[in-house]
């Protein structure tokens, strides 16, 4: 094996790596591996991409053309190749974002190039719409990263979760009196962490235990990751039986770079909270307690929001609604919604011809979908109950990755006027 196709250390990661901190059953997967055929077989129905990419990392001509050099990874030992199989069968269901969002900080451009399957169109003369984005190979891209270092796909493991998970939007209630002169980066240490999640566990006493697992930095963002155990629970090994123990639960704090508001994505409600706060507490120097944020747009901007996409001229399209007390008779619940279309225009307007306006009153409005990227998104409405002329917008974040919701956040905020927040809340 090369120098490049070389772990850190020079060898390759324990199964405790794998099994512990990667929660991937790699015995199970080498097993397989060792059978009579199964590399051939797995190494025939690599991509091209995947061909290539193991052929450089493992000192062979890639160069030429793939049917050429697929026949000498066939001779290649079996030491060297499963580990490799171990970092395939790992990164299924892994996003592609999150695996681009790491190799393209920590590998050389040209190496992320060579992972590209389709590549973008080119726009043409006047055309407003975004062309579309490359498309990379995962595994050609989890091969090299694996290369380089396997703490590489532990920070895909981890910035996995961050863009299929949802997250509740949380600030400080009061800002503190005495701010720190370091800053919110430099404190949050490992060392740190940790002694701040011990304090909370401590006086507990109800037998959970909470690991810090990572603590990275993306965009100013800082992120840490926490495993916890959530409550008792049990799994069939497949082997022995039934092994009983504690269901896991992942904690994500994503904190602003002062260290004033967090994002939270996590099953349990107060738990994660307490945590957060009693980060920032150590930070600040004092008490800190974080609360839902909120943020009101007036209902004209939202109503005038919702008519352009019903119309689908503000480059989002109304694709489901649902309303309460509608004017059909009766009253009834009405949900509307067409897979094949990107606007519902055409049928909303033959429903306000014969029953009356359906969507008039916008505290019938119960939710809609509007088509962003590709993707139905949810917006919900909520009125103030200070204010009738305002009323708070928040949106299904999980359908969309990081940074899809970054960029939704911000076309609603400057385009439309409109303030959204997840429908998550702590």
């Amino acid at each position: 094996m090369s120098e490049e196709a070389k772990t850190g250390d020079g060898k390759v990661p324990s199964g405790e790596f794998w099994t512990n901190e990667m929660e991937f059953d790699s015995t199970r997967a080498e097993h397989d591996f060792a059978q009579d055929g199964a590399s051939d077989r797995w190494l025939e129905k690599l991509s091209g991409q995947q061909v290539r990419m193991l052929c450089r990392l493992l000192n062979l001509k890639h160069a030429d053309s793939i049917q050429k050099i697929r026949p000498p990874l066939h001779d290649q030992a079996a030491k060297d190749l499963t580990p490799f199989y171990l970092v395939e069968q790992f990164g299924r269901g892994k996003s592609e974002v999150a695996i681009l969002e790491v190799a393209q900080e920590a590998l050389p451009p040209e190496v992320v190039a060579l992972c590209i399957r389709q590549k973008r169109e080119s726009r043409k003369p006047g055309k407003k719409e975004t062309p579309p984005e490359d498309r990379y190979d995962k595994n050609a891209l989890l091969f090299a990263l694996y290369a380089k270092s396997p703490k590489l796909l532990k920070e895909v493991f981890h910035f996995d979760k961050v863009h299929k998970k949802g997250f509740a939007s949380m600030a400080m209630d009061k800002a503190a009196h005495h701010p720190p002169k370091a800053s919110f980066k430099a404190f949050l240490t490992e060392k740190a962490i940790r002694e701040t999640i011990e304090a909370y566990q401590k006086p507990r006493r109800d037998g959970s235990l909470s690991e810090l697992q990572g603590i990275w930095v993306r965009e100013e963002r800082c992120y840490v990751f926490i495993r916890r155990t959530e409550r008792p629970g049990h799994i069939h090994d497949g082997h022995r039986g039934i092994v009983h123990g504690y269901r896991p639960e992942w904690i994500v704090l994503d904190f602003s770079p002062d260290g004033d508001q967090v994002n939270i994505a996590s099953h349990s409600i107060d738990e994660p909270r307490e945590i957060a706060e009693l980060i920032a507490g150590r930070f600040f120097g004092c008490p800190c307690n974080f609360v839902n944020e909120e943020k009101k747009t007036d209902v004209k901007i939202v109503k005038k929001f919702i008519a352009a996409a019903r119309a689908s001229d503000n480059g989002i399209g109304l694709v489901e609604a649902c309303v309460a007390n509608s004017p059909l008779n009766g009253a009834s619940k009405v949900r509307i919604s067409n897979d094949t279309t990107k606007s519902l225009r055409e049928s909303l307007d033959q429903i306000d011809k014969i029953a009356g306006e359906l969507m008039g009153n916008l505290a019938n409005v119960e939710w809609i979908k509007v088509l962003y990227r590709d993707k139905r998104v949810g917006l919900l409405f909520h009125p103030d109950e200070l204010d009738d002329a305002k009323c708070e917008v928040r949106y299904t974040d999980q359908r969309l990755n990081a940074f899809e919701r970054r960029k939704f956040e911000q076309e609603m905020r400057t385009g439309h006027g409109i303030h959204i927040l997840s429908t998550e809340k702590r």
